[in-house]
C-alpha cells in the first residue's frame, strides 16, 4: 500500500515553540526549538506510520485570504510574547527546511496558498488514487484540514496523538460533532467563525448552535431565507 503523510510544517514548528523543553533551545544565539521540534515530529510520525512517505507542506503567501478577511490571524500578534514567538519561528523556518532537505524529506509550497489549501488541492482536486496513492494521512494540529477527509484520507494531530477519519467525523469522537460529513463541518465553521484564525462568525453562535440552525433550515440558504 502506498501511503503518504502530508505534514503541516508551519503549524508543527510554531507549536514546538511553546513546548517548555524546546522553547529555550539555541545554538550560538540562534533559537532552534522550532527546528528541533519539527524534525523530531517528522521522525516520530514516520515511526508511527511505517512505510509511509512524509511530505512537509509549507505556507505560501496567500494574500487573497487577507483581502477576503482583513483581520485574518491578527490575533497571532496581539501580545509581545506572540510577536516574539512568531518572529523567532520565521527566522528558524528556512533552517528547518534545510535540515529536512538533508534528511531526505520531500517538501512542497504553493506561492499563493497556505499548507491547508495545498493539502486540499492534493486530496480533493488531485485524487490520490489517480496517482497510485492508496492512503493519505494529513498531519496537523489544525482541524480546518478535516474539510478534506474522505474514505482514503484521514487526519492525525501530533499535539495530542489523536486521529480523525471520515467515519469518526460522523460520531461524537469529533469535537463539536457528530457531523454528517466534511461539508456540514465546513458550513458550521462558516456560521460560527474561527476564533483561532480571528475569523468572525454570526455573533453569539457557536458550533453547536450553528449545527442546529443548519439542520433546522436545511443549509445556509434556508437560514438566510428564515432571516429575510
Amino acid at each position: 500500500m502506498r501511503h503518504v503523510l502530508l505534514i503541516d510544517g508551519n503549524n508543527i514548528g510554531y507549536a514546538s515553540m511553546y513546548v517548555p523543553a524546546l522553547s529555550h533551545l539555541a545554538h550560538r544565539g540562534q533559537p532552534t526549538g522550532g527546528i528541533m521540534g519539527l524534525a523530531q515530529s517528522v521522525m516520530r510520525i514516520s515511526s508511527l506510520y511505517p512505510g509511509a512517505v512524509p511530505v512537509v507542506l509549507w505556507d505560501g503567501h496567500a494574500a487573497w485570504r487577507k483581502s477576503l478577511c482583513p483581520e485574518y490571524k491578527a490575533n497571532r500578534k496581539d501580545t509581545p510574547e506572540k510577536v516574539a514567538v512568531a518572529d523567532s519561528w520565521r527566522q528558524q523556518q528556512p533552517l528547518a527546511s534545510t535540515l529536512l532537505l538533508h534528511m531526505g524529506v520531500i517538501q512542497m509550497r504553493a506561492v499563493d496558498a497556505e499548507a491547508d489549501d495545498l493539502a486540499g488541492r492534493l486530496c480533493l482536486n488531485e485524487t490520490p488514487a489517480a496517482h497510485g496513492i492508496d492512503r493519505v494521512t494529513m498531519v496537523s494540529g489544525d482541524t480546518d484540514w478535516w474539510q478534506a477527509l474522505s474514505p482514503g484520507v484521514d487526519w492525525f494531530t501530533p499535539i495530542t496523538d489523536k486521529p480523525m477519519s471520515l467515519e469518526m467525523l460522523r460520531t461524537a469522537a469529533a469535537k463539536d460533532g457528530p457531523f454528517a460529513g466534511p461539508d456540514e463541518y465546513l458550513l458550521a465553521k462558516a456560521v460560527a467563525g474561527d476564533p483561532s484564525d480571528n475569523i468572525p462568525g454570526v455573533p453569539g453562535v457557536g458550533m453547536a448552535t450553528a449545527l442546529k440552525l443548519l439542520r433546522l433550515h436545511g443549509g445556509l440558504e434556508g437560514i438566510q431565507q428564515s432571516v429575510d
